[in-house]
């Protein structure tokens, strides 16, 4: 049956998941995930990726940021370049760019219907645990929209690992790791060697161009340990690094010294240290890619008006709205960072509104944003498919006793713009429920410039 419309190319996506989900009994990735099936998918539709030039992205922190960063600053050079991210924000679309404009609404649904044959075929020999992934899915769909547009390089944001990850198929020359955290442990196993072990896992072979962005103490080690015998790495610290950063209301200013030279004063309008960080990662994937320093002129148009939604955003003034993903402990500290800059005085009335998922670290999210916090507000997107927790209200009242609870992020929302003189509101939480907010104050993110 032909595919008309988006819901129905959507529904494609993840259809062999939802079908497979009630009879899935393992964890492991290793033991879930099929890859090979992507791979099949691709060969399918006349493996549109052989021959294209693909840079892939993995970590724990930082992979969508830093992927943008690269893609942006690669089309200011002149480059055609395909970004592949996920999760979106409020269209699905989002997930697949070609120099910072999504995939138009007719191309998803003629490509969907492109790949529907291929899809069918592998669907009707898989027993009932094993599934074509989602992220599989929508990739074959991008890389076919790349290669159709000539595009000159990509670049892919991997999934939570790296080795058995749906992009991994690709034949990436060039492979970016961001900073790696304890996470996942029941899909990726449970110690930081078996989680770096997957993320590392986007290194192949043909690979010739590795770069290990900034790493915790216990992490450098095990990595460096790991590829001692690989050629064509750099280290942040030895090979780039960021420097003099400062962060600031309207953004976050650094300079970027590489082995190439010293960018001063460069300024991104998002806020934390992280983001200065990756920023200097793609600086020196770009300098490769170019085989030269890149000109001061193009690299401070790019930082400057770069957009990448729902990371330490400041959407809003009067009163200040500031929406980022953070659904850990780790991530909520950027965010604590920024605070302490933006309201230095401690004056400021800041609302915190939180929706983080059962599954994730809502716990540490609360405690960590009840330090900047005059009030914590429990909440859940108004569409989700996540189960959000019981206790979150009770835990955040333990800390701050006039935390509220709303049934929706809409509501809490509206009530902190209308019924309370606040002067920062925080909304934290998944990706789902920043593009929940995205919706709310009506944005749209059909196109974030090259």
């Amino acid at each position: 049956m032909k595919i008309h419309t988006q819901k129905e190319a959507e529904d494609l996506i993840y259809a062999s998941y939802l079908r497979a989900i009630n009879n899935i009994t393992e964890n492991s990735d290793k033991k879930v995930k099929k890859p090979e099936l992507t791979r099949r998918l691709l060969d399918y539709a006349g493996s549109p990726d052989k021959g294209e030039k693909y840079i892939l992205v993995t970590g724990s922190k930082g992979k969508g940021s830093t992927s943008r960063f690269i893609s942006s600053l690669l089309s200011h050079l002149g480059f055609k370049v395909g970004l592949f991210t996920s999760p979106h924000l409020v269209n699905f679309n989002e997930r697949i760019r070609i120099d910072g404009k999504t995939i138009p609404e007719d191309d998803f649904i003629r490509i969907s219907n492109k790949i529907k044959n291929g899809f069918d075929a592998i669907e009707k020999k898989l027993p009932a645990d094993q599934y074509q992934g989602p992220i599989g899915i929508a990739l074959a769909m991008a890389v076919i929209y790349f290669k159709e547009n000539k595009t000159d390089i990509n670049v892919i944001e991997c999934g939570r690992g790296g080795k058995f990850d749906d992009a991994n198929v690709l034949d990436n020359n060039w492979a970016v790791i961001t900073p790696i955290m304890k996470e996942h442990v029941h899909q990726l196993g449970p110690d930081m060697s078996d989680i770096v072990l997957h993320k590392l896992g986007i290194i192949k072979s043909s690979t010739n161009h590795v770069y290990i962005n900034k790493q915790r103490k216990d992490v450098f080690p095990i990595i460096e340990n790991l590829l001692k015998n690989k050629d064509g790495i750099s280290y942040y610290n030895k090979h780039f690094r960021t420097e003099n950063i400062f962060i600031k209301e309207n953004g976050t200013s650094f300079d970027v010294h590489t082995t190439n030279g010293r960018y001063k004063n460069l300024t991104v309008p998002l806020l934390g240290e992280f983001q200065a960080v990756n920023a200097s990662a793609a600086v020196k994937v770009c300098e490769d890619i170019i085989g030269k320093a890149i000109d001061d002129g193009i690299l401070k148009k790019c930082m400057e008006n770069i957009k990448w939604p729902g990371r330490c955003e400041v959407v809003k003034k009067e009163p200040t709205i500031i929406l980022d993903g953070a659904i850990n402990e780790s991530s909520a500290n950027y965010i604590k960072e920024v605070i302490h800059v933006i309201n230095k005085s401690g004056e400021k009335n800041i609302i915190s509104i939180v929706g983080v998922p059962k599954d994730k670290d809502y716990h540490g999210v609360i405690r960590v944003l009840s330090d900047v916090s005059q009030q914590l507000w429990i909440t859940k997107p108004d569409i989700t498919h996540l189960t959000f927790p019981t206790d979150a209200l009770e835990y955040a009242q333990n800390i701050l006793p006039d935390s509220k609870e709303f049934a929706y992020l809409k509501d809490a929302l509206d009530y902190a713009q209308t019924s309370t003189e606040t002067d920062i509101i925080l909304v934290v939480g998944t990706q789902t429920f920043i593009g929940n907010a995205k919706r709310c104050l009506g944005h749209s993110l059909l196109d974030i410039g090259k």
